[in-house]
């Protein structure tokens, strides 16, 4: 791994968690609603052991009666033969009998004096009475149950609902991020990763939490619970069960931080995973003409191998936590027990305290062994979201402007206009001096890299002049809203782009649906009878990126897009490449039906197309060399002259 990302991995996850937590803070009613819930589950977990105690030491012990229901004098409790006194116990064996036996004696056969004397009743008039009928155990161990599972599945609904809110919430502010950020960066954001830090990752990040907030309600609150019970009954052993404590503490610290570490490259490489299935699905045509199957074969597996050796290391870094916290947790555990076990010799404890005890310890050691697997889950998940929360960091696009046009004829001059993109060693543009009236038809030619796409950039506002000026009907561009700028043109790029919509959706996007005008732009582009053969029409899905569509199909489409926006500037990038010529012949002869009531911008590396354009721009090195019509320019023999002459 590289430096940078070593710093990463070695970064605090904490302004990661405070980031989160914004998110779940507008949610919190409905983790507070869990937490209560889980509360109520935790308050019952000290019954358990309390009841098994009582039952032990009350349920086989009964009180000798008369038949009238009174004690009877001087007899001893019935007990079974296990029920041998504590005390006795920590005897030797023969000493143990001995004193079995005579405790026997005493409560079976009574003194010769009480034999004898008449008000003493003989032991068929004795009845053995109990604490509490047989009947109640189930009654209140199915009743006990029954409430802790309906608190346990309130506070599950409760605390799901609050992440599935939280990760709405996140997922929104990411596109929100997305759909706002600077141009530039989406040179250097690969679509793949940008889908899985959106959709992935936020979901993944918050299943993670919940699973780790799950276990310490469940069983941190009973854990807690049980401690409190353990006090109550004998706090001097209570306090041994905490000598394992820093031990616990600083295997958790040092397990978490390798795994952070291990997560962090993990998470790296699984996005480089994807962006090669990315590249795959989305170019599947030249990995095939190219018969390049073996090659995508092996770039993936290579990078299968890494989220391979990764996602082992990080799970053997998860896995080292348990069997160390467990092994440190049964030293401690057994020197308690064997200390419980020493005093209820010594001192004579019942078998009820003594098994409540030992009861309510293996409950809370069982739930802090899950409590130490809890830490790994959350470390991975502040892991993967410092990546998609990254993306919060997102620099904004610009948006300065307050001014908005209405009204705009499409008037465009461009004043001394140089740009230099980041990186590039000379200028994409050069004090360029450029004018495009409204209302005519003006095309820009030139070689490629004349800078011919960077002013469709900067008219678009996705890139800033270095210095210069654009003005649109005499108003700097910059001083006008990115949103009131961009309703202005309507662009038809040679990279077509069509959304998994509808035709008419496609069409009329973000915009009102008129199926009159969808008709009228469909039939100027060509499209309109094609539309009218399929089973669904204008309703017809042209699947991902139009695939279900030819190429000129969705060329026609983006053009009848543009048509529909009906904004004062066309802008038509290559916009007829893909069509056939009498399809081409076709549009070019509906786009002169707006001529003079639209401002018309045509790049096109075909001269034939742009032959009627009023204005035809020659663009090279970032400058204009040539300005004129064809005729004109093709009189002069120059630039112009000598591109005709090589496409003929």
């Amino acid at each position: 791994m590289t430096d940078q990302a070593s710093a990463k991995d070695t970064e605090p996850l904490g302004p990661t968690a405070s980031r989160l937590w914004r998110f779940m803070k507008p949610h919190r009613w409905g983790l507070l609603l869990s937490v209560i819930a889980f509360v109520l589950v935790a308050s019952t977990e000290p019954l358990i052991p309390k009841l098994l105690g009582y039952a032990l030491g009350e349920g086989f012990n009964a009180k000798p009666t008369n038949v009238a229901g009174f004690a009877v004098p001087g007899a001893a409790p019935a007990t079974s033969a296990a029920a041998v006194t504590p005390a006795a116990s920590a005897m030797s064996p023969a000493a143990a009998t001995s004193i079995a036996s005579a405790a026997s004696a005493t409560a079976v056969a009574p003194p010769a004096s009480a034999a004898s004397s008449p008000s003493r009743p003989s032991m068929a008039e004795v009845n053995l009475n109990y604490s509490f009928p047989i009947w109640m155990v189930p009654i209140v161990l199915i009743g006990l149950f029954a409430a802790r599972g309906l608190f346990t599945f309130c506070g599950q609904y409760m605390l799901n609902w609050t992440i599935s809110r939280t990760v709405m919430d996140i997922r929104t502010a990411l596109l929100q991020v997305l759909l706002r950020a600077d141009a530039r960066v989406y040179t250097s954001l690969q679509p793949a990763t940008a889908v899985t830090k959106v959709v992935n990752d936020p979901q993944h990040v918050v299943t993670l939490i919940a699973g780790a907030l799950i276990t310490i309600l469940r069983d941190g609150l009973p854990a807690l619970a049980l401690m409190g019970y353990l006090f109550f009954i004998n706090w001097k052993l209570t306090l041994l069960s905490l000598i394992t404590v820093p031990g616990l503490a600083f295997v958790v610290r040092k397990v978490n931080r390798r795994v952070r570490r291990m997560g962090s490259w993990a998470y790296d490489a699984q996005l480089r995973l994807v962006s090669v299935i990315e590249d795959v699905t989305r170019a599947w045509r030249v990995v095939r003409s190219f018969d390049a199957a073996d090659y995508e074969r092996r770039r993936f597996a290579e990078r299968a191998r890494e989220v391979q050796r990764s996602t082992l290391k990080t799970a053997a870094s998860n896995a080292m936590a348990q069997p160390l916290s467990q092994l440190m947790a049964s030293v401690g555990i057994s020197i308690i027990v064997s200390l419980a076990l020493y005093q209820s010799r010594v001192n004579g404890t019942g078998v009820g305290e003594f098994a409540s005890f030992v009861a309510a310890l293996l409950f809370m050691s069982s739930r802090l062994r899950h409590l130490s697997d809890v830490m790994q889950p959350i470390t991975n998940a502040l892991v993967v979201a410092r990546g998609c929360m990254g993306l919060l960091d997102t620099p904004p696009e610009p948006d300065t402007g307050t001014r908005e046009l209405r009204d705009v004829r499409g008037d465009i001059a461009l004043q001394q206009v140089t740009l230099r993109y980041p990186g590039a060693n000379r200028d994409a543009l050069a004090a360029m001096d450029l004018h495009i009236p409204a209302g005519r038809t003006t095309a820009l030619v030139g070689s490629s890299g004349a800078g011919k796409t960077s002013v469709v950039n900067l008219l678009l506002g996705f890139e800033r002049p270095d210095s210069g000026r654009i003005l649109l009907d005499g108003v700097p561009i910059d001083e006008l809203t990115k949103a009131n700028l961009r309703r202005q043109f309507a662009v038809v790029s040679q990279d077509i782009v069509l959304f998994d919509l509808s035709i008419a959706d496609n069409i009329a996007y973000a915009q009102e649906r008129d199926d009159a005008k969808l008709e009228q732009v469909l039939r100027a582009a060509a499209l309109w009878d094609f539309v009218q053969s399929l089973p669904e029409g204008l309703d017809t899905t042209v699947g991902a990126n139009g695939s279900k569509l030819s190429g000129g199909q969705r060329q026609r489409l983006a053009i009848a897009r543009a048509l529909y926006k009906d904004a004062p500037v066309w802008i038509f990038d290559e916009a007829t490449s893909a069509l056939d010529t009498e399809s081409e012949r076709a549009v070019q002869q509906a786009l002169e039906q707006w001529q003079g009531r639209k401002t018309l911008i045509v790049i096109a590396h075909r001269l034939s197309t742009i032959r009627r354009a009023d204005c035809i721009q020659v663009l090279a090195d970032g400058q204009v060399v040539e300005s004129g019509d064809h005729d004109a320019l093709m009189a002069r023999d120059g630039v112009y002259a000598g591109m005709v002459k090589v496409q003929h």
